[in-house]
């Protein structure tokens, strides 16, 4: 009779996998392609307005669509794939896009005020407004906490391992 040995236990101590906190993270992921598509609608309006913008504002523009599809559609799914893959990458990775996603909005502002103002003011549309305002802050919050979470988590140390 041959003799089994007793398996080891896991080095890991606390919880493991995709559970717990982490499935708040992994829900923005999965529903904010969705939205980012649906709020795409707003970019696709611009382009009877194209002909009328000068080169730097429509290379603006086409950055700005471009950007906006990596950062709301592209990166989330690929953060997905590595979550549920459980790729060692994946906390590091959210941490990266979490971080440019207030920036972004913020340089867009920027940007978009240096090269458009003009236009909006003539339609009297102000770009940064107190909606504007505690919607960057409201991204800023929520951001900071799901940084915090992926750096001292211990579910994201024992799951994203491979």
């Amino acid at each position: 009779m041959s003799e089994t040995q007793p398996s080891a236990p896991s080095a890991r101590q606390g919880p493991e996998g995709i559970g717990g906190y982490l499935i708040v993270p992994m829900l923005g992921l999965i529903f904010m392609p969705l939205t980012g598509l649906v709020a795409f609608e707003h970019h696709i309006g611009l382009s009877e307005y194209f002909s009328l913008l000068t080169g730097p504002q429509k290379a603006f523009v086409m950055a700005e669509i471009f950007g906006y599809l990596a950062i709301a559609v592209a990166c989330p799914l690929g953060l997905l794939i590595l979550l549920f893959g459980k790729k060692r990458a994946f906390p590091r990775l959210y941490i990266v896009w979490a971080a440019v996603c207030p920036v972004s909005i913020l340089v867009d502002l920027a940007a978009a005020e240096i090269l458009l103002g003009d236009i909006f003011e003539g339609q009297g549309v102000a770009l940064f407004d107190g909606e504007t305002a505690r919607s960057i802050q409201r991204s800023i919050v929520y951001f900071v906490i799901w940084i915090i979470y992926m750096q001292k988590s211990l579910r994201v140390q024992n799951t994203f391992t491979q």
